[in-house]
């Protein structure tokens, strides 16, 4: 599997709930966005599938070479994506193009909804899930017991 970056867009960022999975292990963070998605609010954790003219915001994380395999097995499992089913998971992790802050281009592994699972009528209008999240009410201890979130989609 080829080591790029991971382009996240939910529990994963910084100072979300899922960031401890992976800090020790990030090596470098840049902003980004991907162009032609949505985001949608699937109640305790964020979904994105193709849209156009909507672009979704988050973050690229460059992991440690030597913890690369690990990382990419823990959030696997996290997102409930066994790569051995490509296309029968909730998340399918595929390689698009992210646009960074300066508008240059990088690729990035990134977790994309399969769309049966997908809520249409929670869409985040702005593509924005810390700002999105921040703004909502609620309960937002959902993840402490949360180990993946495979299956939560369809209950």
């Amino acid at each position: 599997m080829e080591q790029l970056p991971f382009f996240v867009y939910g529990t994963l960022i910084p100072d979300q709930p899922n960031y401890y999975l992976w800090k020790d292990c990030i090596v470098n963070t840049k902003k980004g966005s991907i162009e032609n998605y949505q985001l949608f609010d699937m109640g305790p954790y964020p979904m994105i599938t193709e849209s156009n003219g909507k672009n979704v915001s988050g973050m690229l994380m460059y992991i440690k070479t030597e913890d690369y395999d690990k990382i990419t097995k823990i959030i696997d499992n996290l997102e409930g994506y066994n790569p051995e089913n490509h296309g029968n998971s909730a998340y399918n992790r595929e390689i698009r193009d992210i646009k960074l802050e300066d508008g240059k281009l990088e690729k990035a592994w990134i977790y994309i909804g399969t769309e049966k699972y997908i809520k249409k009528e929670n869409a985040v209008k702005d593509g924005n899930w810390v700002k999105h999240i921040s703004e909502k009410k609620g309960n937002q201890d959902w993840w402490k017991d949360t180990d993946t979130v495979a299956g939560l989609h369809e209950k």
